[in-house]
C-alpha cells in the first residue's frame, strides 16, 4: 500500500495533539463536521473520505486494509502516533490499527462502534449474503432519498419524545443526495464491507482483548444498530477503557451529541499525553 494514502480525500486542520476521524459504513468525511469544527480550536483533526466513499478514489476494501491504509496515512502524514475515533464500521478499523500497528495509535475513541460478535446481527448477516443481501442493500439505498423526507415529515406530527428518537435512527437527508450522487458505487462498497465486517468481526473481537491505550467506547441508549449492551462488553473487554452512555442518542452521535463526543476525544487525548509523558 505503498503511497496509496497519498490519493485519500482528506481535511487536515487545528493545531495541538493529532486526531484521526474515521467514518462508518456508508459515510463520508462529513459525518463529522459537526465534531471536526469543535475540536480543530485545540486539535490537529484528519479526517478522511475512506476508499470506496466520497472524493477518495479507488473500490472499498475490508476493514484490515482500510487500517493498513490509515496508518501509513499517519506515519506519512502525521510522524507520530494520534488519537483514532471511529464511528459504527470505522470504529472496528480503529480497534484493527491499534492492534496491527499499535505505533500509531496514542488513543481509541469507539462511537457506536462495531467491536464484537455481539455488534453483529442477523440482518447484517442477511445482508451479507448473496443474492439476498444484494437485494435488500440495494433496495434499502435507492429509495433513501424518496423515504428520509417522508419520514421527516411524519415525526413533525408526532411527540417531540418520539419524533427524536425516530430521528436518531436515520441517517442525514443529504445521503439521499449521495445515492443520487454515486449510487451505484455506494452499492458496491457498502456490499463490500457488509461482507468484511460479518468475516472480521472476530478479529476485532480478539484485537480488543489486546488494547493496550487509553480507550473510551460510547454508546447511545436509543442505538438500534449496535445496542447499548454490545457497547458495554466491549468497554469490559478493554482493559482500563471507559464506558460513554449519552441519553437520548442513537446510532448518529456525531451528529446528534457532538459536544459528547468531543469532551470524551479531549479526555482520552489528556490521558495519552499523560501516559506518554
Amino acid at each position: 500500500m505503498d503511497g496509496e494514502w497519498e490519493a485519500l480525500a482528506r481535511t487536515d486542520r487545528g493545531a495541538g495533539a493529532p486526531v484521526l476521524l474515521v467514518h462508518g459504513q456508508p459515510g463520508t468525511a462529513r459525518d463529522w463536521d459537526p465534531v471536526a469544527r469543535r475540536l480543530e480550536d485545540d486539535h490537529r483533526v484528519i479526517v478522511v473520505d475512506r476508499p470506496g466513499y466520497g472524493d477518495s478514489p479507488g473500490e472499498a476494501r475490508s476493514m484490515r486494509a482500510n487500517a493498513e491504509l490509515l496508518a501509513d496515512l499517519v506515519t506519512g502524514r502525521v510522524g507520530q502516533p494520534v488519537v483514532v475515533v471511529g464511528h459504527s464500521y470505522g470504529g472496528g478499523v480503529a480497534l484493527l490499527m491499534a492492534g496491527r500497528r499499535p505505533e500509531v495509535v496514542a488513543g481509541l475513541v469507539l462511537v457506536a462502534s462495531v467491536g464484537s460478535r455481539r455488534s453483529v446481527n442477523g440482518i447484517d448477516h442477511l445482508l451479507a449474503s448473496s443474492p439476498v443481501g444484494v437485494v435488500l442493500s440495494g433496495a434499502g439505498l435507492f429509495t433513501l432519498g424518496r423515504v428520509l423526507p417522508r419520514v421527516e415529515r411524519l415525526a413533525r406530527r408526532l411527540p417531540s419524545t418520539l419524533a427524536r428518537r425516530i430521528r436518531s435512527q436515520l441517517p442525514d437527508e443529504r445521503y439521499g443526495a449521495e445515492v443520487s450522487r454515486a449510487g451505484m458505487r455506494l452499492w458496491r462498497s457498502f456490499l463490500v464491507e457488509q461482507r468484511a465486517l460479518v468475516a472480521e468481526v472476530g478479529d476485532v473481537e480478539a484485537t480488543a482483548r489486546h488494547v493496550a491505550v487509553p480507550t473510551a467506547v460510547m454508546t447511545g441508549t436509543w442505538d438500534a444498530v449496535v445496542a447499548p449492551p454490545a457497547a458495554a462488553a466491549l468497554a469490559a473487554t478493554i482493559r482500563g477503557s471507559e464506558l460513554v452512555v449519552v441519553a437520548g442518542a442513537g446510532h448518529f452521535l456525531t451528529r446528534d451529541a457532538p459536544t459528547a463526543v468531543v469532551d470524551t476525544v479531549r479526555r482520552v487525548a489528556r490521558r495519552s499525553e499523560g501516559r506518554g509523558g
